[in-house]
């Protein structure tokens, strides 16, 4: 008797706990802020600041109902561009957040969690670059998501901790010294669309 009651709570708990999750795909943009360049010639050291443009994020979602919490692992592909004197650079990378949820009212929550930044390129129209040096950085996200059924929409502030520094090897053709630190520093806004 005493089995058959864990047992039809093991049954009972495994069935709630697979009907609480979800998976799916998810996109939307980026606005990254950050970067400083250092160039290095014979004649002159020139330090600036990389203006920051759009990009783009895609990837996959797992989430975890957890009563009032959530758990939400994520995997996305970024790209983003920046730019110095006329020169964009383009980076991608590989992100791995992971948000811990709270639900307000309604379709409404906020979330906060750690995320991995692993850079996989860097290329620039002008700039020659040398493979990214540290290529991995941990960061801090949060924001607020807003869920309408199957699709959700968020927006989020991202920060790297640490700097993902490549050193500069030429500047249109003209050897240089220096290096690019790309930390992330972004705004995102995403939209994510729930599978099962």
């Amino acid at each position: 008797m005493k089995s058959s009651r864990i047992l039809f709570l093991l049954v009972f708990s495994i069935k709630l706990s697979f009907s609480q999750f979800e998976y799916g795909l998810k996109g939307g943009i980026n606005f990254d802020s950050s970067g400083d360049i250092l160039v290095v010639t014979d004649q002159f050291e020139k330090k600036g600041t990389l203006d920051g443009k759009s990009g783009y994020h895609l990837g996959v979602y797992a989430e975890v109902d957890l009563l009032i919490l959530y758990l939400r692992p994520e995997l996305q592909f970024t790209k983003v561009i920046t730019q110095y004197e006329n020169q964009s650079i383009y980076t991608s990378r590989i992100e791995l957040p992971v948000s811990i949820g709270l639900k307000l009212m309604g379709p409404m929550s906020l979330f906060l969690g750690p995320t991995a930044f692993f850079s996989i390129s860097q290329d620039s129209n002008e700039l020659t670059i040398d493979k990214i040096q540290n290529n991995t950085s941990l960061g801090l996200h949060m924001g607020a998501r807003l869920k309408l059924g199957p699709i959700g929409v968020d927006l989020r502030y991202e920060k790297g901790l640490s700097p993902m520094e490549s050193k500069l090897l030429s500047q249109a053709g003209v050897q240089v010294g220096g290096q690019i630190n790309t930390q992330p520093n972004q705004f995102t806004i995403g939209l994510s669309f729930k599978i099962n």
